[in-house]
């Protein structure tokens, strides 16, 4: 900026030079001056401006005036958010889990699992001892993955909901399916994959341990196996044992079904009268196999695996509807849904991820009742009752 030439006589006074009609200070404001004026000009400047020399400022003085302000606007910001936080708050009222969601986006696994804990632990208050959890621990499709992975990430699935009831004051033991899976856990424990699960085993101590299905009834390979590790390992009994001491909450995971007896003997030997939780054992999907030649009977369902009550329950599935016009095929997604003590839900998954109710009931739905519900809510069911719609979903809507 150029300055027009002062011939007016000027003074030092301290840290300012004053001439007759005004003063501008080193630090000044230019808005408050009454001559067109550069806030932040130096001495040598202002005698060269008091000899009426033009003088144009340096890059150097540009830059001390853009700090400045940048500083005051910093300043200014600050205090304004200061006064936002002090300003009186509108608190806004607790989720009410018993009504069910409108809308459920979780970003993380984490706070799927927060959400899963938080239902565990209201239906413990409530005296509920036989949970099932399933969180659709791979998304959509798990079948894509590599058993081993889902296998791992099981696993540390159950180490965060064990870590928060361990954090709630509960002991907690969570159960793999036999000896050998247990090693393999303790070894992956040891790898990058379980750092994090390693962590929060360490702070918890004896709050949150590993065990197996078969310390209630080691089967007959980990006995021949104990046998021979003993002539080779200094007599030591590999063979899996009992906790002495059983813990509050065991949780259960990785099973097939014919791993569901020996659910039922722990239980009745070990956890009886505690919390057991089947945690992503895809219940729905094992009942299926019940009553087949080899397999438990179906007798094991109505007496055992009946009273365990779904308390976070999401089972997503994916679906596509074929069109005799244009475009043909229509895909389109949801889940079903439960968080206690809240209703069944049907919830269809929208364009950005998130999920919407389309349907309650207190009753379960039928997976194809869930299916239907969702294509309701688009536009693309068939009428009830039509032969079309019979065509496609049969003469019965669940099995037994």
């Amino acid at each position: 900026a150029t300055m027009g030439s002062l011939s007016e006589p000027c003074m030092r006074q301290g840290n300012a030079w004053v001439f007759k009609s005004s003063k501008i200070s080193k630090f000044g404001n230019p808005s408050a001056m009454s001559r067109p004026r550069l806030a932040g000009v130096t001495g040598t400047v202002l005698r060269k401006l008091s000899q009426g020399t033009r003088v144009r400022a340096t890059s150097e003085e540009v830059t001390k005036k853009s700090a400045s302000a940048e500083k005051a606007a910093k300043l200014a910001a600050r205090m304004e958010k200061d006064m936002a936080q002090n300003e009186p708050k509108v608190q806004e009222p607790a989720f009410n889990r018993s009504a069910g969601r409108d809308r459920y986006n979780p970003q993380t696994y984490f706070e799927l699992v927060a959400d899963a804990t938080q239902s565990v632990k209201d239906a413990i208050e409530d005296g509920v001892e036989q949970i099932e959890v399933e969180l659709a621990a791979l998304g959509q499709e798990t079948y894509k993955y590599r058993a081993d992975t889902f296998v791992d990430v099981n696993a540390a699935l159950a180490t965060a909901l064990g870590a928060g009831l361990a954090g709630a004051g509960k002991r907690v033991r969570i159960l793999l399916p036999d000896n050998a899976e247990l090693q393999r856990q303790n070894l992956m424990l040891q790898k990058n994959m379980g750092k994090r699960m390693r962590e929060e085993m360490q702070v918890l101590g004896d709050k949150l341990v590993f065990g197996c299905l078969t310390e209630a009834r080691p089967t007959l390979d980990e006995k021949l196996g104990s046998a021979f590790t003993k002539m080779f390992n200094g007599g030591v009994d590999t063979t899996p044992a009992p906790p002495e001491t059983p813990e509050d909450v065991f949780i259960v995971l990785n099973i097939g079904v014919l791993d569901l007896p020996l659910v039922e003997t722990y239980y009745e030997k070990i956890a009886q009268g505690r919390t057991m939780i089947l945690m992503n054992c895809e219940l729905d999907t094992l009942r299926g196999d019940l009553g087949l030649p080899a397999f438990p009977s179906k007798d094991l369902h109505y007496r055992f695996l009946s009273r365990f009550k779904p308390v976070f329950f999401m089972r997503n599935r994916k679906y596509t509807k074929t069109t005799a016009t244009p475009p043909y095929n229509i895909d389109y997604a949801g889940t079903l849904f439960r968080e206690y003590p809240g209703p069944w839900q049907v919830m269809l998954k929208l364009g950005d991820g998130s999920l919407a109710c389309v349907a309650e009931s207190r009753k379960r739905f039928y997976l194809n009742e869930a299916k239907y519900k969702m294509a309701e809510a688009l536009g693309i069911a068939e009428t009830k009752g039509s032969v079309i719609n019979f065509l496609r979903t049969g003469y019965k809507a669940g099995t037994w």
